[in-house]
């Protein structure tokens, strides 16, 4: 577990663009094992995933975030 967490600091410790690269690579090896439309779909459900997570972990209702998402693009 220790060594888990070392590098996890050394990979926070990193410059920001050394993240995008990462991120790119990971993206172009998923892009040539799947095809682009199953890495996109694949990317749509992780940024969904991501959201109903937070939204469970920060005990929101739904309600909630779609006034916050809404009220200010249709208000009169």
């Amino acid at each position: 577990m220790n060594a888990l967490r070392r590098a996890i600091a050394a990979f926070r410790a990193w410059p920001r663009r050394y993240h995008g690269l990462l991120v790119g690579v990971v993206l172009w090896i998923l892009w040539l094992l799947f095809g682009f439309w199953r890495t996109l779909l694949l990317a749509v459900l992780a940024a969904m995933g991501y959201m109903v997570g937070r939204v469970l972990e920060e005990n929101q209702s739904w309600r909630e975030i779609l006034d916050k998402l809404l009220s200010d693009r249709y208000t009169e």
